[in-house]
């Protein structure tokens, strides 16, 4: 904290950021914010990552905030630095990741006389560009309003479902005086740990009386760091387990109570079983019921008893389907709640009415997935689907595993099984392609003592591939796991789906593209796996190193990836 008396108006932001947890500072250099960062590079308490492309620095901030469940801090400079970054801010606006965005701006005198990189309100408006995609968006300007506007962009970022925010501010004012001595966050931005008692305790009697209870598990569970929560609700009445595609793994996937993944490249299991019409009460959590979890709004999903539904965003409760029970408020605290409420109601000799206990158990073999023959198979080339069964074997049981978006997301959603401590991510919300090759990086920092692992498409690799100089200078221990099939192949498999159905020519690449050969350019050490079960070697040895690390899986483009539903609602035909 600073000292008593006025202090320097970057002194005084840099602090605000420290007490909020904040260490990393991803962006890039620039003139009109040249002074803040220089405070931060000569912080010892920040560390300032250089990135090759503001997005790179966007992304970087997600994935930092999305395996620490804390703040993270990007920054671009005025102009193309400040539009360079609205991509992966877009992206942390969709999935709810808290993220401070810094922007540089013409000095504040110079303002509407048509400076170098101006983007006042009255011209180009960057400010008026963030807007859409953050919970809060102004510029600064003058220092007597930094702390209001400061406090309120913290507030924002981290209360209720969390998200980005953006402060724009003007060259000169970093230099100036500001009176300012707490840095509390205590005293600016309340808890959100509150909750409507009788409506929880409506949902775990609901629960209690239920004879087919399913639990659907969504993002909002990680969010809140409340999945052994959820496993101890779940296994207490006992109800079986979806999560949606962007909860993936946050009840583990080979549970005796897993289903699986419900919705976009799920599992059949899943589907019959929330569709079927067997499921009495059901219980979403921190699933925000959208497209691609629900097969376009499938009618089939509203339980024959209650709908019970937890967002920490009040808009989101009941926006898709009418809800019996509606639980707002932080995952972890409900779910705390109701474990107190059902040991309560058991004291008082009521007992879980669910028969799962009694129900055959469910298939955790390859007859759980689709093409369970591909998954073994011995062929050449490679089958997308048997690498990921081998991965498996190689998998750290703490790794932390980016997906990027494409043909590849799918074969990872529907083939690989995270276990109890593994996590998964992936931008499902905005679906920005080259976020698993930067995002990773972040995620790196945040965890320094989890291995980090990205699978990601060769579309995605040459699109934001160069971030893998950043790994390389800062040393940070990424593997990124390359899938190349020299193509664009989600569009080239899904043309052949709609339309006229002829696949799109112009998606394949025309000069083949040796990843593991832009890596060793790189200066990182590559690996190039081809032949079943050679992925295992190459993901030991990688993680051995310590080090940036990529490994360039060719497989057989032939084989589709799991897109049916999608390719349908693109067709406009409900995914029934």
């Amino acid at each position: 904290m600073v000292g008593p008396g006025p202090s320097r108006f970057v002194d005084v932001f840099l602090e605000y950021l420290k007490a909020e947890g904040a260490s990393v500072v991803f962006g890039i250099p620039g003139g009109l914010l040249h002074p803040f960062f220089e405070a931060v590079e000569n912080d010892p308490d920040l560390q300032l990552v250089v990135t090759r492309h503001e997005e790179g620095a966007a992304f970087m901030a997600d994935g930092f905030a999305r395996a620490a469940h804390k703040l993270a801090v990007c920054a671009g400079t005025s102009g193309p630095g400040a539009t360079n970054l609205l991509t992966g801010v877009s992206c942390a606006f969709a999935d709810g990741v808290p993220m401070l965005v810094v922007t540089g701006q013409a000095p504040s005198a110079a303002l509407g006389k048509g400076a170098a990189q101006e983007t006042p309100p009255e011209d180009m408006d960057v400010v008026g560009m963030f807007r859409p995609v953050t919970k809060y968006s102004t510029m600064v300007t003058s220092p007597e309003k930094l702390t209001h506007h400061l406090r309120r962009a913290l507030r924002l970022a981290l209360t209720g479902r969390p998200g980005p925010v953006h402060l724009n501010v003007p060259v000169d004012l970093w230099g100036k005086a500001v009176d300012e001595r707490w840095f509390d966050p205590s005293t600016y931005r309340p808890s959100t740990h509150v909750f409507d008692r009788n409506a929880v305790r409506r949902a775990t009697e609901a629960l209690m009386s239920a004879r087919r209870p399913v639990f659907l598990v969504g993002s909002g569970v990680g969010a809140a760091g409340a999945e052994m929560h959820l496993r101890s609700l779940a296994e207490f009445f006992p109800a079986r387990v979806a999560t949606t595609p962007r909860g993936k793994g946050l009840f583990p996937e080979d549970h005796k109570l897993s289903v699986g993944v419900f919705g976009f490249a799920g599992h059949q299991q899943a589907r019959t079983l929330l569709l079927g019409g067997e499921v009495d009460v059901l219980f979403t959590v921190g699933a925000s019921l959208n497209e691609t979890t629900t097969f376009n709004w499938h009618p089939g999903l509203r339980p024959s008893g209650s709908l019970i539904q937890l967002d920490i965003d009040a808009d989101r409760v009941g926006r898709n389907y009418p809800v019996d029970v509606p639980l707002v408020g932080d995952a972890q605290t409900i779910l705390i709640e109701m474990l107190y409420q059902a040991h309560r109601l058991v004291r008082e000799s009521a007992s879980p009415a669910s028969e799962w206990n009694a129900a055959p158990p469910l298939d955790f073999g390859h007859g759980r997935y689709l093409d369970p023959d591909l998954r073994t198979s011995d062929a050449y080339p490679l089958t997308p689907q048997r690498w990921r069964v081998d991965l498996q074997q190689a998998l750290p049981a703490d790794a932390l595993l980016f997906s990027d978006i494409g043909g590849h997301m799918l074969f990872n959603l529907h083939h690989l099984c995270m276990h109890h401590e593994q996590r998964f991510f992936i931008n499902m919300g905005f679906g920005s392609m080259g976020h698993g090759v930067a995002a990773p990086i972040g995620a790196a920092l945040a965890c320094p003592s989890r291995p980090v692992i990205a699978i990601v498409g060769d579309g995605c690799f040459t699109m934001n591939g160069m971030e893998v100089l950043t790994a390389a200078e800062y040393e940070i221990p990424v593997v990124w796991i390359v899938e190349n099939n020299q193509m664009h192949g989600i569009t080239w498999h899904g043309s052949k789906m709609v339309g006229n159905g002829k696949p799109m020519q112009s998606v394949v690449f025309q000069r083949k593209v040796e990843i593991a050969s832009i890596a060793r350019a790189m200066g990182i050490k590559a690996w190039v796996v081809d032949r079943p079960g050679a992925i295992v070697e190459a993901v030991q040895e990688a993680l051995s190193e310590r080090r940036p690390g990529l490994i360039e899986v060719r497989v057989d483009e032939r084989i589709p990836p799991p897109l049916g539903d999608r390719a349908k609602t693109i067709a406009g035909f409900k995914g029934q």
